[in-house]
């Protein structure tokens, strides 16, 4: 039913990723994600925001608007959730071109990405950038700090594991990489960060 691949990107610039690290606005995230129909038995938000908080070391004194990676015992960590996000944003850009309908409905329904947790070969980041953030707001055009994270040049291995039912082959998924090494993976892609090089897409046998 099923193929397996191995992937391995080599990121060529600073790669960050987007979890507050201030409990409240790990809170203000959540509430920003929710869903609006709710799961049948929803982990109550506090709960949640305890467990994400707990996953990138948080803490009351971080300034609002620092952004951080996960972590555990093994170090950081990027979610298999945020590749295959990754995967099926650059399939809806690129159905038109490679003139596949649907192709991000046909990948996101066929297309797996594992283990959940990607480690980044780090116990810390390697270093933070401060970034001024301008919006406009009811009050008026206002600008603010936000500190981001990141690693530089890591390599992500995992796997990809594809349905075999000859809808997504080989060559699309190396189209996909193709694009997704320029338009950038992770936090600051407008800062040309997050951009990388397919090292190997290559069939388990």
């Amino acid at each position: 039913m099923w193929k397996t691949y191995q992937v391995e990107l080599q990121f060529t610039t600073p790669f960050a990723s987007s979890t507050p690290k201030n409990p409240r606005d790990i809170e203000a995230m959540l509430l920003a994600r929710a869903p609006s129909k709710p799961p049948e038995d929803p982990i109550p938000l506090p709960e949640l925001a305890e467990q994400v908080a707990g996953e990138v070391e948080a803490t009351e004194e971080a300034e609002r608007g620092y952004a951080t990676f996960k972590r555990d015992n093994n170090g950081l960590y990027y979610e298999a959730r945020c590749i295959r996000a990754h995967i099926k944003d650059c399939a809806n850009i690129l159905q038109g071109l490679l003139e596949i309908k649907a192709l991000k409905s046909k990948v996101a329904n066929r297309v797996y990405v594992e283990p959940a947790k990607i480690y980044l070969g780090k116990q810390e980041p390697d270093g933070s950038e401060i970034r001024i953030i301008h919006a406009m707001t009811m009050k008026g055009p206002r600008s603010s700090l936000k500190t981001i994270d990141y690693v530089d040049r890591p390599k992500l291995q995992f796997q990809l594991k594809v349905l075999d039912d000859g809808v997504i082959d080989e060559e699309i998924l190396k189209a996909i990489f193709e694009y997704g090494a320029e338009h950038g993976m992770g936090q600051e892609r407008s800062q040309d960060w997050g951009k990388y090089e397919l090292v190997k897409l290559e069939e388990v046998k």
